[in-house]
């Protein structure tokens, strides 16, 4: 029968000692280690945004300061007359302030008739759902030129939406429709309506319902539960939909140019005259840049707001 050594530790606790007797090598913080590399991962985003951004923004701003000739180009000699001429002729005055005022309106309307709609596709059990959700998201495959021209069929003056509003007595015969900020702002409304849905959509969906179950058992009514427990939790989800609509409201050129025409004066279409009809470029770089620099200060106040209001 073989002797137990009793003396002699057993092997695990042998291979233990070792592992705490070995040198301790430093090893580098996970942080530090994932950021090491991100100069050189960041360096095609850098390159696409300096190239495709930041070049071209510079060299509009190098023109807008020159007087320009559709024959002879840029005259020599720097000049500040384009930006005077925006403030001072009412025309671009009101271009620009038009141009804010419709895309607040815009995000404003989009908000009121998305969020109900947002909360069916989030909350509703109805089987309604995905053909709703396909509904709202339509819009995203069409052509905006083809929708476009289906409103222009729709608002024409011996078209549908008139010969309605006369049946019913509304109107005491045929109506203008088109050319009116009415007209381009229903339709930039059906176009970016997509963009307000989706992301309120994906916010409440996210709410655990449970907390509308603790405010109901607490005595608080549905409309209340909505007003104190969902809206604000779902405030992510509004801001994200209202910065979207207001930077498409304010970039959009193609549905105003066909709904609103030579009548409805916005800043897109006023760029697009100067620049391809009246030739002056330079006066067409500077209405850009206003324009940029207005749509980046309304921005960045409905950014601010929406962070305050979701704290």
């Amino acid at each position: 029968m073989a002797a137990i050594d009793t003396q002699s530790p057993p092997a695990g606790l042998r291979a233990g000692a070792a592992v705490l007797a070995s040198p301790v090598v430093p090893v580098a913080p996970l942080r530090a280690r994932r950021g090491a590399g991100w100069p050189l991962g960041a360096l095609p985003a850098g390159l696409f945004v300096g190239v495709l951004l930041l070049v071209p923004l510079l060299w509009l701003t190098w023109v807008s300061l020159h007087r320009g000739d559709m024959v002879t180009g840029l005259q020599p000699g720097l000049t500040f007359a384009n930006y005077a001429k925006i403030f001072t002729v009412p025309t671009y005055a009101e271009a620009l302030w038009g141009t804010l005022r419709l895309s607040v309106l815009v995000t404003l309307v989009t908000l009121l008739v998305g969020y109900p709609v947002a909360l069916f596709i989030a909350r509703s059990r109805s089987r309604l759902v995905p053909l709703t959700v396909a509904v709202v998201a339509l819009p995203l495959f069409v052509s905006v030129v083809v929708r476009s021209f289906g409103w222009m069929v729709l608002l024409a003056r011996t078209g549908p939406v008139s010969s309605l509003l006369a049946a019913l007595g509304l109107t005491g015969g045929p109506v203008r429709l088109l050319n009116t900020e009415g007209a381009v702002l229903v339709g930039l409304v059906h176009i970016l309506l997509p963009l307000m849905v989706l992301p309120i959509a994906a916010v409440l969906r996210n709410i655990d319902r449970q907390l509308d179950e603790a405010a109901e058992s607490l005595g608080a009514s549905r409309l209340r539960v909505l007003l104190t427990v969902i809206v604000p939790l779902s405030l992510p989800g509004i801001g994200a939909g209202c910065l979207l609509v207001m930077a498409h409201g304010i970039a959009a050129f193609v549905l105003p140019a066909l709904l609103g025409a030579d009548r409805v004066k916005l800043m897109a279409t006023m760029i697009q005259q100067q620049t391809m009809v009246v030739g002056d470029v330079p006066f067409g770089a500077a209405l850009s840049l206003v324009m940029l620099l207005a749509a980046f200060a309304l921005l960045g106040g409905g950014r601010l707001l929406a962070t305050r209001m979701s704290r």
